[in-house]
């Protein structure tokens, strides 16, 4: 099983939920200043030249972010194999979006 004590699934889920917040919440930030700039999204013009795929992207993140918070914070012993799918799908989130929107954000700083 991927979780221990209780306490180390709290501690599990806050750092998880956090960092799909952090990247949700960056992800909404940088799609109000790319609308309002005429930007393209993380993706690339070509790829999401509507940033509707951005836009659920960041969407999914956040959810996310309160899915662990939530799934870790109460205890649901019957339905313990829950926790291996949402490790699974946070592990998709950080894959899938972290890669784009550091490159994209490391490239607008210079």
């Amino acid at each position: 099983m991927l979780e221990g004590s209780r306490a180390f699934d709290m501690a599990w889920g806050a750092i998880t939920g956090g960092l799909c917040f952090a990247i949700g919440i960056a992800m909404i930030a940088w799609w109000v200043r790319a609308r309002a700039s005429g930007a393209a999204s993380i993706f690339g013009a070509r790829i999401d030249p509507g940033r509707g795929l951005h836009l659920a992207w960041a969407a999914f993140a956040l959810g996310m972010g309160g899915t662990n918070i939530g799934c870790r914070f109460i205890d649901h012993n019957p339905l313990a194999a829950v926790h291996e799918g949402f490790f699974a799908l946070t592990l998709v989130v950080y894959v899938v979006l972290a890669p784009p929107l550091i490159a994209r954000a490391s490239l607008s700083t210079r």
